[in-house]
């Protein structure tokens, strides 16, 4: 049975994702929480059914916190971590050199995550354990790999436009599978929202969308 759905706070590129997913799942979306069986605030710490907010914020007394960290957002602003990719490729298409972070990043699509929200969110199923659930993607990222990615696509769409394409440049293939090993310290425990899925019917968290796609999507968006 659809399900009707109140989601309130910052309005964003993750926003308008979710409000779509969710109408497309079937929802019928309500301007008033009272009116709604479901109510979803992002990035505030009001009492609600679903609160999606970033790593480390402080409690909102919501029965299912999600905590969102590198999202990749096209169209999108600067929350979730969004604005550092946006940077990276903003001084690439610029022919600058993005400032060096050491820090490794487990980057997702905002389409892979909106699914997870959607799923748990209207499930029919089993009711979760209220608490505390991550959400990131699986593979481990350094940033210059993901730079080098930029880079490579972004001068093979100017090829492309300008008709200046050669052999060497049409050799240099962009390679997503550089990712790190998933497994290591710093990622997220994501084994609750994967059993979290799990038990809302879904197949576990598995984000789909490549990373080399994702890139192509900020660079279009940031033309």
């Amino acid at each position: 049975m659809p399900k009707s759905v109140h989601v309130s706070g910052s309005s964003d590129g993750l926003r308008e994702a979710l409000e779509e997913r969710l109408e497309r799942a079937g929802a019928e979306l309500v301007a008033e929480p009272e009116k709604a069986e479901i109510t979803i605030q992002i990035d505030t710490q009001e009492r609600c059914d679903f609160a999606i907010v970033p790593p480390g914020s402080r409690s909102s007394g919501s029965g299912i916190v999600i905590e969102l960290s590198d999202v990749i957002i096209p169209n999108g602003g600067r929350k979730w971590g969004n604005g550092v990719m946006a940077d990276w490729i903003r001084k690439i298409m610029n022919g600058e050199k993005p400032d060096p972070e050491a820090k490794i990043r487990f980057w997702v699509n905002v389409r892979d995550v909106v699914d997870a929200i959607s799923t748990i969110c209207l499930s029919e199923g089993e009711k979760l354990p209220i608490g505390n659930y991550s959400i990131c993607g699986r593979r481990a990222w350094e940033m210059s790999d993901v730079t080098d990615e930029i880079r490579i696509l972004w001068e093979r769409y100017n090829h492309s436009i300008n008709h200046s394409h050669t052999i060497e440049s049409l050799s240099e293939v962009p390679s997503p599978v550089r990712g790190l090993h998933s497994e290591i310290e710093e990622r997220p425990d994501l084994s609750k929202i994967h059993d979290a899925l799990v038990m809302s019917g879904g197949e576990g968290w598995h984000p789909l969308v490549p990373m080399r796609v994702s890139l192509m999507e900020m660079i279009a968006s940031a033309k």
